[in-house]
């Protein structure tokens, strides 16, 4: 029965990684740029602020706009067409077109274009940065599901030694060269690396589910990681300030900060500019009708309106203007604007300073981190070694009864736990030299 049930946890395990569809690291991170939903609403973002740019420079452009007014006058008022106090009712209409442009607002127009397009830059940066961070958790979670893969492997071979040497035991239970005892320790060991295969699965499925979130694939959905070399090298033996240094000519978070300081002085260019006169080159078209305005009829008796067209035309009028406009007294609200200004510009060049410091530490502990699992990885491929070849002398002696059953399961569980530590600590190591590479510049993703 037991022997069944293992059989069905093989085989279920099997069955699922056929069915699953198999990505790389690439393939998953480009899956997750592609849906993830934070990167969408970064494009539009970067929709928003281009769109925002565009409409400072039509800001360039003059206003025009036009109007109208209907009025019923009552009782003694001034007729508009003719200036004069008239005592009985009238309707009126007036119509207007007006045109602006401004001349001069202390180069605002223009400083206000020049932030929108580093508004613009900066949304593009802050882009980059989100899809950086979302590649590099897509990263940490393939890495980890690739750990829990090879650990459910290390777990199943364990389970496959033990159930073989349970059969071995059984023959030399008949032969008398071992006891019962030494039977009730296999089934012992044999139910624990149950349950460990077991929690191996668990793990393995906690894994997936976090990767497929995070990549928004459908949890219903197979998704195993691509098996990838195991190799004990890496190709890049950096120093940590030829790393910062090729960091700081392309890290998303380096140039938004940099580009936060230059849009923070435009904003403080603004302040001082509407602290400046206002020049504005203005001109209308106007004309008017009203009912009051009258004329004889043709045959001489009677007073007519004059018509609506001849009136528009005869009242006509164009006017040309230049507006100067000097800020005098305004609650100090100019001022305020500007030592805001001259505030948020100080704190941009701090953050930015602050960046390259967090930057500089980044590297210098991905550097060192780097070079210490390298030499841990070197240590534990030699001690994997030693103990695979310490569990097939083990494996020997059992057969020739020079061991005890716990002895030969000692030399079995660190073999095991060698296995896992050297394919965790490779592992991170992989994590560490992609993340370098990426500070160096290549475009994994």
């Amino acid at each position: 029965m037991k022997n069944n049930i293992l059989l069905s946890l093989f085989l279920l395990f099997a069955l699922r990684a056929v069915e699953a569809q198999q990505m790389d690291l690439n393939q998953c991170i480009r899956y997750a740029l592609d849906n993830n939903l934070a990167i969408t609403n970064k494009n539009l973002e970067e929709s928003l602020n281009n769109e925002l740019y565009m409409q400072t420079k039509r800001n360039f452009l003059p206003q025009i706009y036009g109007g109208s007014s209907a009025n019923k006058q009552y009782g003694r008022s001034i007729d508009p067409t003719t200036n004069s106090f008239v005592n009985h009712d009238f309707f009126s209409m007036n119509f207007y077109v007006d045109t602006q442009l401004e001349l001069f607002r202390g180069f605002s127009r223009i400083n206000s274009m020049k932030f929108q397009k580093l508004n613009l830059l900066i949304g593009l940066e802050e882009s980059k940065q989100k899809k950086m961070e979302i590649a590099f958790e897509v990263m940490n979670h393939y890495y980890d599901l690739l750990y829990f893969t090879r650990l459910h492997e290390i777990v199943q071979e364990q389970l496959r030694l033990t159930i073989l040497n349970t059969e071995k035991i059984k023959t030399m239970i008949g032969l008398g060269l071992k006891s019962e005892s030494d039977l009730l320790e296999m089934k012992a060991q044999q139910a624990t690396e149950t349950h460990n295969l077991l929690l191996a699965e668990n793990q393995y499925d906690l894994a997936a589910i976090s990767l497929k979130s995070l990549m928004n694939w459908p949890l219903s959905k197979e998704l195993n990681p691509v098996d990838e070399s195991m190799e004990n090298t890496i190709a890049i033996q950096p120093s940590a300030d030829r790393v910062y240094e090729a960091a700081l000519l392309h890290m998303p978070s380096v140039w938004k900060a940099e580009l936060d300081v230059e849009a923070a002085g435009k904003q403080l260019a603004i302040a001082k500019g509407n602290l400046a006169p206002t020049l504005t080159l203005g001109g209308g078209i106007y004309t008017n009708f009203a009912d009051s305005r009258k004329e004889e009829s043709h045959n001489g008796l009677a007073e007519q309106t004059i018509p609506f067209m001849e009136q528009w035309s005869q009242n006509l009028a164009q006017s040309v203007y230049l507006n100067l406009q000097i800020p005098i007294f305004n609650r100090w609200y100019g001022n305020s604007q500007l030592k805001q200004a001259k505030w948020r510009k100080t704190m941009a060049e701090n953050r930015q300073e602050e960046e390259q410091q967090k930057l500089y530490r980044l590297v210098n502990e991905d550097v060192q981190q780097l070079n210490s699992l390298q030499k841990e990885l070197d240590l534990l491929e030699t001690k994997k070694e030693a103990t695979q070849e310490a569990f097939l002398i083990a494996e020997k002696k059992l057969d020739q009864g020079l061991i005890s059953i716990i002895e030969f399961y000692t030399a079995k569980n660190q073999l095991a736990q060698a296995e896992t530590e050297w394919i965790r600590t490779l592992l991170q190591l992989k994590i560490k030299e992609k993340t370098i590479r990426i500070y160096l510049g290549e475009e994994l993703f």
